[in-house]
């Protein structure tokens, strides 16, 4: 039979297990108020302070007026100066960069780059990124960005490396082409967009060392960034890379074909590909022979035409339909065509090239 002080005792227990669960329910309810009143106050604040910010950076004398937005919410104040970072450049840079000194807000990112808090360390890394690409700033916080450069945090060594690419030199550049080959496809696209500018730079050295890689995942990975560049850039021995015995790598580089500078011989390899087995790669180098308006490929084209495959016969005839007048005339040709696939590429392809043409 339970005693009256074992009742005692389970009372005690419930009701302290029902005072603890009060209190975390209200220590909750309070960090949920105060999130919204903070998430509140952010609406309400920055719209003003990219205002003032704005007025400042055309050189308006309004510190004193950004200082007390600094004393009513420091975060605030970090993410305003960060929005700025993809419109401005040379002087107005650095005059917002400078901020982050007067406001002595770059000393507590440093102090936050320490912390256990992941998402502390990566807005606080992420703020550096951006003000250190000014010397003074790059005095006070790059040598935490060049240690974060190997961190743990794939998110932080991005922060680092962008940092990297916007203020280091064309050996560091190089560098940072090099790491990013070897990281996640996010990571690499992201890194590809900050590199982009750097992209004649490049190809001058650490591009063609990539492509001449032995190990295929570089390559390919460098092939990749290329093509995401959308630049004309001068890529020698393309033909290599077109035949090479990864089929990955040969899609990409005929990917990259139109935005390269080509030899006969990359020509040529075009057209074997075109001409090969693999119907993947005869769509791919289709589509890039239509690119590149090789008309020496028309009759190669007029065969794919009448392969029998759906895809390579639309791409075949959208090819010619980039060629005229022989490309017209080829398509002309195979609209009486007996093949359902064959009539029907050529004659939809020709109609939307007549009718682009009369626009």
């Amino acid at each position: 039979m339970i005693t009256d002080l074992e009742l005692a005792l389970t009372g005690v227990v419930l009701a302290a297990l029902l005072a603890g669960c009060l209190m975390q329910f209200l220590v909750t309810m309070t960090r949920a108020k105060r999130a919204r009143a903070r998430a509140k106050l952010s609406i309400e604040l920055q719209p003003q302070i990219r205002e003032e910010l704005a007025n400042f950076l055309a050189g308006a004398n309004n510190l004193s007026t950004i200082q007390d937005f600094v004393k009513r919410s420091r975060g605030d104040v970090a993410d305003a100066m960060l929005s700025f970072q993809a419109t401005v450049r040379g002087g107005a840079r650095d005059r917002i960069c400078q901020l982050s000194i007067d406001l002595s807000l770059i000393d507590e990112w440093c102090e936050d780059t320490r912390r256990k808090d992941i998402a502390r360390r990566r807005t606080a890394f992420e703020r550096l990124a951006f003000v250190c690409a000014y010397e003074p700033c790059r005095r006070i916080g790059g040598g935490l960005l060049e240690t974060a450069l190997n961190d743990t945090d794939a998110e932080v060594r991005f922060h680092a490396w962008r940092w990297l690419v916007k203020s280091g030199t064309i050996n560091d550049i190089e560098k940072m082409f090099e790491a990013a080959l070897s990281q996640s496809l996010l990571v690499r696209i992201l890194l590809t967009e900050e590199l982009r500018r750097h992209a004649m730079r490049l190809c001058e050295r650490a591009v063609v060392w990539a492509l001449q890689s032995n190990e295929s995942s570089q390559v390919l990975a460098a092939l990749e960034m290329l093509v995401t560049w959308e630049r004309a850039v001068p890529i020698p021995d393309l033909s290599r890379l077109i035949e090479h015995n990864d089929r990955r790598i040969r899609i990409q580089a005929l990917r990259l074909a139109p935005l390269v500078p080509l030899e006969k011989q990359d020509h040529a390899a075009i057209v074997r590909v075109l001409t090969g087995e693999d119907a993947e790669l005869a769509v791919e180098a289709a589509r890039t022979v239509g690119q590149i308006r090789l008309q020496a490929a028309c009759a190669d084209l007029a065969r794919c035409l009448r392969s029998g495959d759906a895809l390579l016969a639309r791409t075949a005839a959208e090819a010619l339909a980039q060629m005229p007048p022989i490309g017209w005339t080829t398509l002309e040709e195979m609209v009486s065509s007996t093949d359902a696939i064959t009539a029907g590429a050529a004659g939809e392809a020709l109609d939307r090239a007549q009718r682009k043409a009369k626009v």
